[in-house]
Order: C-alpha cells, then sequence, then structure tokens
C-alpha cells in the first residue's frame, strides 16, 4: 500500500504542482485610462464642474492639444516612476536575496531606459530636484553592479563607496550658494532638497538589513503609488489647454473687453470660456479688435537661485533664450485701449 501523508496526500511518487501565471494582460487597458482621465478632469475643472461646458469642451478641444498636456506632465513623472522602480526592485533583492514584484519591475526596466530617464530629468525637473535625481542615479548603478557583479570586490566598492562620495562633494560644491542661499531665506524644503539627498546616496546603494528591506522597499513603493497620481493630477489642473484672448466687443453701452479662451470660431459667431468658467458666445460682427494674451506664469515662490537658475526652473527653461519683452497690452487686462 500506498504511504499516504498526514495531510492525506502521497508522501512519494506525487507530481509538484504549477501555479497558473495570472493574467495581467488587463493592466494594458487600464494604462491608456488614466492618462484619458487626467484630461476630462481637466476640462471639468476648467468649466467649473459644469457638465454642460464640460461636454461643450470635449467637442472642440483639439485632441493633440490635450495630448500635449498628458506629454508635458510625463515629462516628470516617467522618470520618477522608472528610477524609483529600478532603485527599490534592486534593493530589495540585494538585500534579501528574494523575489517580489518590485524586483520583476526593476529586471523589466532596460540599462537604456533608465539612463533615457535620467536624462529626460535632468532637463525637466526643476533645479531642486537634481540632487535627488543625483541620488537616485547613482544609487541605480550602484545597486546595478553589486546585483550582477557580487564577486567584484574593487569594482562594488569603487561604484557604491568611491563614486558616490565623489559625487556628493561635487554636488555640495556646486550647489553650496543655493545651500548658504535656503538656509539664509529660511526656505526650508529647499534646503532639505539641495542639501539632504547627495549625502545620503551611499547609504542607499548597498543592503539594508533584511528585516528592514521589506518595509522600506514596499513601503516606499506603496506611498509612491498612493502619492504620484493626485500630485499628476494637481498639475495637470494648472496646465493650459486653449489659447488666451482678449476681445474688444461694441455693446450697447459702448465697448467692452473679453478675456477668455476661444473654443470655437464660426462664420457667425465665436465661443469664448471665460476665467470664472462661463461660456459667452459673441457675433462676428461686434468684434473690434483681437489680441492674444500670454498666459500668467506662476508666482515664484522662493528667491533661491544658482547664478540666476532659480529654484523653480528647469534645466532647459533656464538655457532657453528669454522672450522678447513686448509692451503690456491693456485688453490683456480688461480695459480697453487709450484712443489715439
Amino acid at each position: 500500500m500506498e504511504r499516504q501523508s498526514p495531510r492525506g496526500g502521497r508522501a512519494a511518487g506525487r507530481r509538484p504542482v504549477y501555479r497558473r501565471a495570472r493574467n495581467q494582460e488587463w493592466l494594458l487597458a487600464v494604462l491608456p485610462a488614466f492618462p484619458v482621465a487626467l484630461l476630462v478632469l481637466r476640462l471639468w475643472w476648467a468649466g467649473r464642474q459644469d457638465t454642460q461646458t464640460l461636454l461643450l469642451l470635449v467637442q472642440h478641444v483639439s485632441p493633440l492639444g490635450m495630448l500635449s498636456v498628458v506629454l508635458l506632465t510625463f515629462v516628470w513623472v516617467v522618470p520618477v516612476v522608472v528610477l524609483a522602480g529600478r532603485v527599490l526592485g534592486l534593493l530589495y533583492r540585494v538585500s534579501t536575496g528574494r523575489s517580489s514584484w518590485l524586483v520583476r519591475i526593476a529586471d523589466l526596466l532596460p540599462d537604456w531606459v533608465v539612463v533615457l530617464a535620467v536624462f529626460v530629468a535632468m532637463l525637466g525637473w526643476q533645479l531642486r530636484f537634481l540632487p535627488v535625481l543625483a541620488m537616485l542615479a547613482l544609487s541605480a548603478a550602484g545597486l546595478t553592479v553589486r546585483d550582477r557583479r557580487p564577486e567584484g570586490e574593487t569594482l562594488v566598492h569603487a561604484m557604491c563607496v568611491a563614486v558616490p562620495i565623489m559625487a556628493a562633494v561635487l554636488v555640495y560644491v556646486a550647489v553650496y550658494p543655493a545651500i548658504a542661499m535656503a538656509w539664509a531665506e529660511s526656505d526650508v524644503p529647499t534646503f532639505l532638497l539641495l542639501a539632504v539627498p547627495p549625502g545620503i546616496a551611499p547609504l542607499l546603494t548597498g543592503p539594508v538589513p533584511r528585516l528592514a528591506a521589506g518595509l522600506i522597499a514596499h513601503g516606499a513603493a506603496l506611498a509612491l503609488a498612493v502619492l504620484l497620481p493626485p500630485t499628476t493630477g494637481v498639475v495637470v489642473l494648472q496646465v493650459p489647454i486653449l489659447p488666451l484672448s482678449a476681445m474688444e466687443v461694441t455693446t450697447p453701452a459702448g465697448r467692452e473687453v473679453v478675456v477668455g479662451y476661444v473654443i470655437a470660431d464660426d462664420q457667425r459667431m465665436m465661443s469664448v470660456l471665460a476665467r470664472s468658467g462661463s461660456v459667452r458666445f459673441i457675433r462676428n460682427d461686434s468684434l473690434v479688435s483681437r489680441v492674444l494674451c500670454p498666459e500668467p506664469g506662476d508666482v515664484p515662490r522662493s528667491r533661491v537661485h544658482l547664478r540666476h537658475w532659480y529654484v523653480e526652473q528647469s534645466m532647459i527653461s533656464w538655457l532657453a533664450p528669454d522672450p522678447l519683452p513686448v509692451t503690456p497690452d491693456p485688453r490683456c487686462e480688461g480695459r480697453p485701449p487709450a484712443a489715439p
């Protein structure tokens, strides 16, 4: 007779039970839903939560213009996901020697994607986040070497200790004026973003205690998954989607200036979305003049700069030529032009 195990199964000759791979193709269908939800949310917010205004905007707003909103947002979102996925996945495997969903994400990211993410972030992230970028890039490089070449002690020590320390010194020398200015201005968030990341970069290139690895890696990943979507939504809500124009029109009481976003323009009239969220229809025969207005930029919150490169500017905006100075048009402020 065959010997039975205490649980009722066969102790010998039992065939191994294989787990079926879970079908995760639904993720490919869900991924496009997030940008679409952001675009609809942006239109809904622009119309001050009015359903009829939302339907009007959806009917006339160009999909290409809306796509540009998503692309501008993903300039900083994609590098965050790529670098965090590589660093947290490798940190967990190097520390525990086990696999998890974070490790599988790290293995799915090719090296050229990580390098491209660092380059895009270097151009698109604000100055105050570049030390964080340096920390993530050094951590990804050190953990990759430690994971792939554990037997090469010289290479591991060079990439995980010497290079991060030298890079931290160079970063501190480069951004020291901004760090000192942030301390003098009592700008605590900017000071921490500039001063802390380079110093802790050498600590993130090696294994952490095994018991804390799961809490650190998975806790940081879950926190990022919770905080990143609302942060992305806030950024999308602040991006303009239509050209801002000032139109001088005639009314029974005289002339009036209407400032708003032109939704549609046909042979008889144009529809304009005012800044208040209301929609106004203007007949073309009452239009006297029209001018394109510059979008008012965000008010700087910090005066800290590094050689006139302010911490709220990205490298690409700092390197780009300054716009040509133009005389402010009174129509963009809602006032009719002075009579000649």
